[in-house]
């Protein structure tokens, strides 16, 4: 699908990645549209199944590269975190990381902004690179075609935007799909018809990730393989390929993947994007932090005061609902659910694809909010804690020319990038608010209207290392880390990532309790406190309105390994309920004023 282009864009081809000296990240020359996998795939019509076949192939390719080429498909996941080394040349002059004291100090040790306002725009031009190196691939492999195919393919090529999996999607509630679990697919290649192992299920590691662990906690210790401690990176060594919800022989376990997603597609991720769209500040979109306000951040930045919470900061960022997704798609032990390997699993990349997917269509309803002046708590390879950051901060180590570095500035119009997604296509011209009312109701979690009840969680420097998550229960005083997720009284989570940071920042998460609320019969309706709870025929009082929020809303932090630790271990400071009223005729219903408090509990 493609766009007209603006003039500055002639060419009828997409610029090449350099093969030698440094790595220049380039925008594509044409517009054409990031599509869904499935559409890849050709499950509704065959019409990109040329697309599909270049993409599998280039995968391949970009694994089959010497791993120590800076545009291998190991060299490029990499600069994410593991191995903490530097990419292309890039390091930090004096401030350059110290891989055997820094991590420890709590210093992000790979390039990726974490919990920063640059989290979502440092991504943008990481998946414009692995774009780039893909389609150069595939112009490669389709200039290799028979005669009477080439054409076909060399077109496909010229058109290639990299998929994204929507797994906050109603479908997604099926589970992950063929394109990642299949172990080969059946493909039309130069050679012809051809059984191909599938790139997307896993790539295979040229040389050991992170380092041995004890006896029995190393793939190499299968069939009585054990994943290691939550505070220490899962070891794999050369030969072994990434992994998802590994069980003792080292194998996927995609039944568990499943149903996870059937359980946490309705209840944590299409609720995540749900109220994600209705933040209309992009300090409180942009990241998991809690954050502070924008005008005593500028006046205060040597200072760094602690964060206040304003606003819209108990909604769901874009970056915690994304935390949830690498927890449930890796599992206990998997690649995706450690952040200092998880790049590694090609499904990152298809993640992070429809992640930015998300960022572009916000971008699209609220124009008029970007990048404000921050702190990078976390600091990165390149960048000391607790640094200054703006819309202008080098995004490192993407360079767009041999001297300089992409900035936030420069990537804020996908179009000029080269791309565009499908909703952006459809609604291109209109008012913001039609679309933002199509995504709402794309991503709407339930069919429930009336008022709508939120626990939200602050969570402050916690003892735990590692990551884990925080289940909320609604009315179920004895829930513990034995509860399962499938019981009525489960809400959602929120997904935590720590490392033994010394200064770690502050997270929110909010949990959307009104379906489970009705699904036991509490009413969620605005009632008078006096008359609502008696029922008038018998003078009894009802039990269908009674809600003690203070003692009902129950918590329970656990590792990915169902290990349980206490709210104090979490983290947890304090949980408070808000509800919001939302009808059919007022769609747009997280209106700060609109709001109720009904209680704080704290830890």
């Amino acid at each position: 699908m493609g766009l007209s282009h603006s003039s500055s864009y002639h060419s009828s081809h997409v610029r090449s990645v350099t093969e030698y000296g440094p790595v220049i990240v380039e925008p594509h020359l044409d517009i054409y549209t990031r599509l869904p996998i499935c559409e890849f795939m050709g499950y509704d019509n065959n019409s990109y199944s040329p697309q599909f076949e270049l993409l599998v192939q280039s995968y391949q390719a970009l694994y089959d590269r010497p791993y120590d080429d800076v545009r291998s498909y190991f060299k490029v996941v990499g600069l994410h975190a593991l191995p903490f080394k530097s990419y292309d040349g890039v390091t930090g002059g004096i401030h350059e990381y110290k891989n055997d004291t820094d991590w420890f100090n709590g210093r992000y040790g790979g390039y990726c902004h974490h919990g920063d306002v640059l989290f979502q725009p440092w991504h943008r031009p990481y998946l414009l690179l692995v774009e780039s190196l893909i389609i150069n691939e595939a112009k490669r492999i389709a200039s290799q075609y028979p005669d009477y195919e080439r054409e076909k393919y060399v077109e496909a090529a010229n058109k290639f935007r990299h998929p994204y999996w929507d797994w906050a999607a109603k479908e997604a509630i099926n589970g992950i799909p063929d394109a990642f679990t299949l172990a080969e697919f059946e493909i039309n290649t130069p050679r012809g018809i051809e059984k191909v192992k599938n790139p997307l299920k896993g790539y295979i590691l040229p040389v050991n990730l992170s380092y041995p662990l004890e006896k029995g906690r190393n793939p190499t210790d299968r069939p009585h393989y054990r994943i290691p401690g939550l505070d220490r990176n899962p070891f794999t060594p050369a030969g072994y390929s990434t992994i998802r919800y590994p069980n003792p022989n080292y194998e996927d376990q995609y039944d568990l993947l499943d149903l996870n997603m059937s359980i946490y597609n309705p209840t944590v991720f299409r609720p995540g994007y749900y109220q994600t769209f209705h933040i209309d500040n992009y300090l409180h979109f942009s990241n998991n932090a809690l954050k502070s306000n924008d005008k005593e951040m500028g006046e205060n930045l040597t200072a760094h005061p602690n964060p206040i919470m304003i606003g819209y900061s108990h909604f769901a960022s874009i970056e915690t609902t994304h935390d949830a997704f690498h927890f449930i798609s890796g599992g206990p032990g998997g690649h995706m659910s450690y952040a200092d390997i998880t790049a590694y699993d090609p499904l990152f990349f298809f993640h992070h694809f429809f992640v930015d997917r998300i960022f572009a269509i916000w971008q699209t309803i609220f124009p008029n909010s970007w990048v404000p002046e921050n702190i990078s708590v976390n600091g990165t390879y390149v960048l000391e804690k607790f640094s200054v950051i703006n819309e202008h901060t080098e995004l490192t180590p993407f360079r767009k020319s041999e001297t300089e570095f992409w900035t936030a500035t420069d990537i804020r119009d996908i179009e000029k990038l080269g791309y565009t997604y499908p909703e952006l296509v459809k609604f291109k011209g209109q008012d913001p608010k039609k679309l933002q009312a199509y995504i709402l109701a794309y991503y709407k979690p339930d069919n429930l209207h009336g008022r709508r009840f939120y626990a939200k969680l602050t969570i402050e420097e916690s003892k735990s290392i590692g990551s884990y998550v925080i289940r909320v229960f609604v009315d179920l005083k004895n829930a513990t880390a034995e509860t399962p997720v499938t019981s009525p009284h489960f809400a959602g989570l929120v997904a935590v990532r720590r490392k033994p940071y010394k200064s770690a920042p502050h997270l929110v998460g909010t949990v959307d309790i009104t379906a489970a609320m009705e699904r036991l019969g509490i009413r969620t309706q605005v009632h008078h406190y006096y008359y609502d709870i008696i029922d008038v025929r018998t003078g009894l009082l009802n039990p269908a309105a009674i809600f003690d929020v203070d003692n009902d809303i129950n918590i329970v932090p656990c590792y990915l390994d169902g290990t349980e630790i206490s709210p104090k271990e979490a983290g947890v400071k304090k949980v408070e309920v808000y509800s919001f009223q939302h009808d059919e005729e007022d769609p747009n219903f997280l209106v700060e004023n609109s709001g109720r408090h009904h209680f704080t509990k704290h830890f």
